[in-house]
């Protein structure tokens, strides 16, 4: 072969390397666009199909288990994670989510109050002075007090503010789960007032009380914070800020969430931020009276009763005070609360569920009466609860 040949071979054969390399490379681009458009598609699907899932209607039920719950009358149910606690003067009894028995206490009250927050409960005997400390297991603590006991608290690691009246003063105690005192204060009447309410932070190192007093015939209420934390050690009983409020009641104070806190006046709502010292977020005052008020940990909210000019109405605000909904009610419930992103009401044998959005995700009547209602997972299963049953409810499209 001449040499000329030769390289014009060697320049064909490099080319046809060259087109092979590019030809292949663009293969492998493309493999790695359709597997890429794939992913995105089958990402796309779940979503669409986790948000339906999410966001379904229901107009039907069916009841798909049932357990009997007869015996002594409760007093009262508290949720307790995706199940409840029943207690009653003779003892209280807690269920798992499958509906299966965690514990049962027994004690004997005249009459038993409750508090949850997360895995601790406390059942208190309001007027005595006695009550039960309770964890996921069962009874922890049973602390006996000096005073009758008026309200309690509790807090995430089983920590309890107990508010306590003794000869017209009232006692703030803090407990922790052992029994062992950690803080008390005394209030007395004649400078602060009657205590109406207490709120406890989820750590247990916050505490917001709302007073009353009546001076020359003219009401005014204020509400005090505390904090027992670092922040608070140079203050006089942990004492680090306070509003003053004329001519106005204030009977409901909590804590949304370790950082929040939600002031329920009688004609009106406040929201402040207290990770260490009270700051004001937002505050609204209403013309109609307000029905009822709710909250959990995201959102707190007022239902304003019906006049001759409005409609019943249900405001909702989130943590940060501002309002997610606004929606007339034409439901004339007798309970109603927030469970999650969803709000539950009912009669004695009718409930509706609205979604935070303002959606009805069911409404239906059943056959037998509801003490409470009360979800049982995050989608579509929950418990109907009364004096004689529990029945686990599925709901239908």
């Amino acid at each position: 072969m001449l040499l000329w040949e030769y390289v014009m071979a060697k320049e064909i054969e490099g080319q046809t390397l060259r087109e092979y390399g590019i030809r292949k490379k663009r293969i492998r681009q493309r493999k790695k666009l359709i597997l890429s458009l794939l992913f995105l598609i089958v990402i796309l699907a779940g979503g669409i199909f986790i948000w339906k899932l999410y966001n379904k209607s229901y107009s039907n039920y069916e009841i798909i288990n049932t357990m009997s719950n007869e015996g002594i009358m409760a007093k009262g149910y508290v949720r307790f994670g995706y199940s409840f606690i029943k207690y009653t003067r003779d003892g209280a009894v807690a269920y798992d989510k499958d509906k299966k028995l965690l514990w049962n206490g027994s004690y004997d009250m005249k009459n038993p109050i409750a508090d949850v927050c997360n895995s601790y409960a406390v059942v208190a005997d309001k007027g005595n002075k006695s009550l039960y400390i309770f964890d996921r297991k069962g009874v922890v603590n049973n602390i006996e007090t000096i005073y009758d006991i008026v309200n309690v608290k509790i807090a995430n690691q089983g920590v309890v503010a107990v508010l306590m009246e003794a000869d017209k003063d009232y006692y703030i105690y803090f407990y922790n789960k052992e029994g062992n005192e950690i803080i008390h204060m005394k209030n007395n009447v004649g400078n602060a007032g009657y205590p109406i309410d207490i709120a406890l932070s989820q750590d247990g190192e916050k505490l917001v009380v709302s007073y009353m007093s009546v001076t020359k015939g003219k009401l005014s209420s204020s509400v005090a914070f505390y904090n027992f934390g670092e922040v608070g050690q140079n203050s006089t009983d942990g004492f680090v800020g306070g509003w003053d409020f004329d001519d106005i009641v204030v009977p409901k104070v909590t804590f949304l969430n370790n950082d929040r806190v939600c002031v329920f006046k009688e004609n009106g709502i406040i929201l402040y931020a207290m990770s260490e010292l009270p700051v004001e977020l937002y505050q609204e005052d209403f013309d109609q009276k307000i029905k009822s008020v709710l909250h959990n940990e995201s959102y707190a909210g007022v239902v304003l009763d019906k006049d001759e000019n409005n409609p019943r109405k249900l405001l909702l605000y989130n943590d940060a005070g501002k309002r997610v909904l606004e929606s007339d009610l034409d439901f004339d419930y007798d309970k109603i609360y927030l469970a999650e992103n969803e709000i539950i009401m009912h009669d004695n044998l009718t409930c509706q569920i609205m979604r935070i959005d303002g959606r009805v995700k069911f409404k239906n009547v059943f056959t037998s009466n509801i003490d409470v209602f009360y979800p049982a997972n995050n989608l579509n299963k929950y418990y109907l609860v009364n004096d004689s049953e529990v029945s686990e409810v599925l709901l239908l499209e």
